[in-house]
């Protein structure tokens, strides 16, 4: 006769002969399970009419059911950290978390004292004295783009191959007639803002073109983008054709000052970003720029925090000092007009 016992993962991994943690990995669709393990695992479930139990799971793990997410600060007003921040709510919804966001202002004693089971840091910067704190706290770190080079590694992050991408965005500029670009780079000193400028100035070099690099600070008044275009834009024997704006939060900063100085968008200049939004598609004329899947990067860092927490909690692999990596694939949005032409391209 059937008992009146709640079914466990134990009582699964029994009837399979498996272990636990892979009866567990199986039905969270987490971890290294094979997609056959995985349907074996769920049909014995569902047999056995398992019903996970989120907060029974939390308890007995010691958990919290809570993840924390730090966004750089001043970046709030960027559409790529909103819709990221999206993606993780999402993605910790379905699996029963909650997530809460960290104040700007966060000390050694509050961080080792967060009521959660594993941080997000998005953009870690290399000036924000929070983001080294978290990594060297307790509760484990998982990160949106890896760490600048003197921070210490957190256990996992999600990464985009963002090098290929400026330069296949370059070659775009480049065959649409630009000859003389400069990018706006605004004064964020994570691996992403880095790799990018980086890029940027390894493309030119190839193309024996002269790097132009105007810094600005972040975030950035539309009066001191102003400044900065107007100052790529004032030299007259080798005047700049193309600027590439660094955040989506400058773009359309850049695109007004330079027909506020008597330039046509599209027609004698190009203008590009490096992060993409719904608006730059809407402008006119529309703005190239690489799409960077904010909301998917947002969802596998909640799977790869749910990944190390399951490690933890199962104690099957040492923690390595090499932080697991996930790739999202990125694409850039071609929507340059050529030079001289009164119309734009549209993707």
């Amino acid at each position: 006769m059937r008992s009146d016992r709640a079914v466990t993962l134990q009582d699964i991994a029994d009837r399979l002969g498996v272990s636990r943690s892979t009866a567990s990995f199986a039905i969270t669709g987490r971890g290294r399970v094979s997609d056959e393990m995985r349907q074996r695992v769920l049909g014995v479930a569902a047999e056995l009419g398992y019903r996970p139990n989120a907060v029974a799971r939390n308890l007995k793990g010691s958990r919290t059911g809570m993840l924390a997410l730090r966004l750089p600060p001043d970046s709030t007003a960027m559409s790529y950290y909103m819709e990221a921040t999206f993606g993780i709510v999402e993605e910790a919804d379905r699996a029963g978390m909650i997530v809460f966001m960290l104040p700007t202002r966060l000390g050694p004693e509050q961080v080792n004292q967060l009521p959660a089971d594993a941080v997000i840091v998005l953009d870690p910067d290399l000036q924000d004295p929070v983001v080294r704190t978290l990594l060297d706290g307790r509760i484990p770190v998982v990160t949106g783009e890896p760490v600048p080079a003197g921070l210490p590694e957190p256990r996992a992050t999600v990464t985009s191959e963002h090098e290929p991408a400026v330069h296949e965005l370059m070659d775009h500029l480049h065959e649409q007639g630009a000859r003389r670009p400069a990018i706006l780079f605004t004064a964020f000193q994570g691996d992403w803002a880095l790799t990018v400028r980086t890029a940027f100035e390894s493309w030119c070099i190839e193309h024996d073109v002269r790097p132009r690099v105007s810094e600005v600070a972040h975030p950035a008044a539309p009066e001191v983008i102003h400044d900065a275009v107007s100052a790529l834009l004032a030299e007259a024997d080798d005047p700049v054709d193309a600027i590439l704006a660094v955040t989506d939060g400058t773009v359309l900063s850049v695109v007004t000052s330079a027909q506020r100085l008597g330039r046509r968008v599209g027609e004698d200049l190009l203008v590009a970003a490096l992060v993409d939004s719904e608006v730059l598609a809407l402008t006119q004329p529309s703005i190239t720029a690489i799409d960077l899947h904010p909301r998917e990067i947002g969802r596998r860092c909640v799977r790869a925090a749910l990944d190390v927490i399951d490690q933890d909690a199962a104690q099957e692999a040492p923690v390595s000092a090499a932080p697991l990596r996930t790739v999202v694939p990125i694409v850039v949005n071609r929507r340059a007009s050529t030079l001289g032409s009164a119309l734009a391209e549209t993707s």
